[in-house]
C-alpha cells in the first residue's frame, strides 16, 4: 500500500494555530487526481496541495490545489505555503491551472522571511446591486458601503467583493446559501469576499472575511487569491492611492479565531495595473501520511 507523506503549515501568520492551515504533499507523483480530491475531503482544510514534476521549461514544479469539493485553478495561501514547505532557493515557479506563477522569498516588515506570490493582472466583472448583496449576506442595504461597488474581480480566480460600512456589519455577515441561486453573478465566482476599510487599527488597511461554501469552505481564514484583486479594487476606486507599488495589509480570520496577515503590493495606475503581488509568513505545525 503506497504511503504519501504531507506537511502541515499555517500560512499568513507567524503564530502556530493562526492563519490558514494547509497540507502539502511535496512528492505527489503517483497519486491519482481522483484520490487527490478524496484526500482533500478527508483532511477537510480550506485547501490541500500536491506537488508534481513538470516538463514545462519555465516552471520548477506543477502544483495542483484542491478544496474539499473542487480543484482550484490558482489560490494564494496554498501557493505561498507550498513555496515555504519546498524552500526552493529564493525563487520558485509553479505551473498552476492559470499558467506559471512566480513566488519569491522576501524580507518582511519585521525582518522575517516571507514568500511573495505574483498573480495575473486583474479582470473586472459584473456589478451587483447593494440590496441583492445585502440579502445574500443577511444584512441591510445600509450595511453596504454606498460609495463603492459590489463587483466581481479576478486575478486568476474570481470573487465578488462586498464593501461593508464598518466592523459591526462585517461581524454580522453570513452567506445564505439558499439565496445564492438568486444571484447569477455569484455562480461564476469562488465566493463572497467581504471587507471594511474602517478596520479600527491604523496599521491595517482592511478587515476581511471570505465565504465559499460552494467549494466546501464555509469561511476561509485567509484568502490570498482574493487579496490580490482586493488590492486592485482598493486602488482602482481610490481607497488606496496608486504607488510604485501601493502597499496594504488585509487582516482576515479574526472572527474565526485565526487572525491572518496578508500583505498586498499593487503596481501601476488606477486603470493600468502592472503587477499584483501578495505575501505572508508561515509556521510549521506538523505532518503525517496517507495510505492509498
Amino acid at each position: 500500500m503506497p504511503r504519501h507523506e504531507y506537511r502541515l503549515v499555517d500560512v499568513f501568520t507567524s503564530d502556530r494555530f493562526g492563519g490558514n492551515p494547509l497540507a502539502v504533499f511535496p512528492h505527489a507523483d503517483g497519486i491519482d487526481p481522483a484520490d487527490m480530491q478524496h484526500i482533500a475531503r478527508e483532511l477537510n482544510l480550506s485547501e490541500t496541495t500536491f506537488v508534481l514534476p513538470t516538463d514545462h521549461r519555465d516552471c520548477d514544479f506543477r502544483v495542483r490545489i484542491f478544496t474539499p469539493q473542487a480543484e482550484m485553478p490558482m489560490a494564494g495561501h496554498p501557493t505561498v505555503g507550498t513555496a515555504w514547505v519546498l524552500d526552493h532557493g529564493t525563487r520558485v515557479t509553479f505551473l498552476e491551472g492559470v499558467g506559471p506563477i512566480v513566488v519569491d522569498r522576501v524580507a518582511g516588515t519585521a525582518g522575517a522571511s516571507m514568500w511573495r506570490m505574483t498573480q495575473p493582472l486583474p479582470t473586472w466583472g459584473a456589478r451587483i446591486e447593494r440590496d441583492v448583496a445585502a440579502s445574500l449576506l443577511g444584512l441591510d442595504a445600509t450595511d453596504i458601503e454606498a460609495q463603492l461597488p459590489v463587483q466581481v474581480v479576478s486575478s486568476g480566480a474570481p470573487f465578488v467583493f462586498v464593501p461593508l460600512r464598518n466592523l459591526a456589519a462585517l461581524g454580522k455577515a453570513r452567506l445564505h446559501m439558499e439565496r445564492c441561486a438568486q444571484v447569477p453573478e455569484l455562480a461564476a465566482t469562488y465566493g463572497a469576499f467581504c471587507f471594511t476599510t474602517h478596520p479600527g487599527d491604523p496599521a491595517v488597511t482592511v478587515r476581511s472575511r471570505m465565504f465559499a461554501p460552494a467549494v466546501g469552505v464555509a469561511e476561509d481564514p485567509a484568502t490570498g487569491g482574493a487579496s490580490g484583486p482586493l488590492g486592485c479594487y482598493l486602488v482602482r476606486y481610490g481607497v488606496v492611492p496608486a504607488g510604485s507599488p501601493a502597499r496594504m495589509l488585509s487582516l482576515q480570520g479574526v472572527e474565526m479565531g485565526r487572525p491572518s496577515h496578508v500583505y498586498i503590493e499593487i503596481a501601476g495606475t488606477t486603470d493600468a495595473f502592472t503587477a499584483v503581488r501578495i505575501s505572508g509568513e508561515c509556521v510549521a505545525v506538523g505532518g503525517g501520511y496517507i495510505d492509498l
